[in-house]
């Protein structure tokens, strides 16, 4: 079986701290995943937001501060890993290089969207201010899935033709009948999971993967976020068996 460790909308900014990537980062270390798959909204970018222009909450954001803790953030996560590669290094031993994918979420696109509002931005912010190849990641836009070991992810799928975000009061089951594949998505940051056999007996799955942080956002309500943490997914044609753990299991362990 492949391993791929998914990361759901990490949603960092400036004032919260990156312990919770530092752990991430040891996670990683520790069960040297064959995939790494981000699912987008690694950042807030919350001085880019259309919806607080003109309001209190707009004072003093800056994007570059988004862009430096970011980057701080990402940091943090590769840290771990960086110190285990020397380690092996040292050993004579073959590299940790896991496949990386990075889907772009709808907060990443809030720079794409400040451009498209204000040409005079262009060629001054752009997507490539993340730095995502140069760490060593794919990046898939927001609207085009990565497949990693049989497995679509994204940070939302669309159906209709108003291209539209795929929900539903099961949210996972929705994924599969209306993508025909197994899909993994985050966005909502709730959790939700559905299984079901083709007519191969193969596993088709589909997973909304909840988020990874618990501080609060003005923008989602508390209830709104049913579940933090990351997974690890098992899978081959056969079998998927999915490994949730919660943020306060990460922090028991790698705190």
């Amino acid at each position: 079986m492949k391993t791929i460790l998914v990361i759901p909308d990490p949603h960092d900014q400036p004032e919260i701290p990156k312990d919770r990537f530092r752990w991430l980062g040891k996670l990683i270390a520790e069960k040297q995943p064959d995939a790494i798959v981000h699912l987008g909204d690694g950042a807030s970018f919350d001085s880019l937001s259309s919806y607080d222009v003109g309001t209190i909450q707009a004072e003093g954001k800056r994007y570059a501060d988004d862009l430096d803790s970011f980057h701080e953030a990402m940091d943090e996560l590769e840290a771990p890993i960086n110190q285990l590669n020397r380690k092996l290094a040292s050993q004579k031993k073959a590299q940790y290089n896991p496949r990386k994918v990075y889907c772009i979420g709808n907060h990443e696109q809030r720079i794409m969207k400040a451009v498209n509002q204000d040409p005079k931005l262009e060629n001054v912010i752009s997507l490539h201010d993340l730095n995502l190849p140069e760490r060593g990641w794919e990046v898939y836009p927001l609207t085009d899935p990565a497949e990693v070991y049989g497995v679509c992810f994204a940070h939302y799928f669309t159906s209709g033709i108003l291209g539209r975000p795929i929900f539903g009061v099961n949210h996972a089951r929705a994924l599969v009948s209306k993508t025909y594949c197994s899909a993994v998505v985050g966005h909502s940051h709730d959790r939700s999971f559905w299984e079901d056999t083709d007519v191969k007996g193969n596993k088709v799955f589909g997973l909304v993967a909840g988020c990874y942080f618990d501080h609060p956002l003005s923008y989602t309500r508390e209830e709104d976020r049913n579940w933090s943490g990351v997974i690890v997914l098992h899978v081959d044609k056969k079998h998927v068996d999915p490994e949730f753990i919660s943020i306060q299991e990460m922090k028991r362990r790698y705190a």
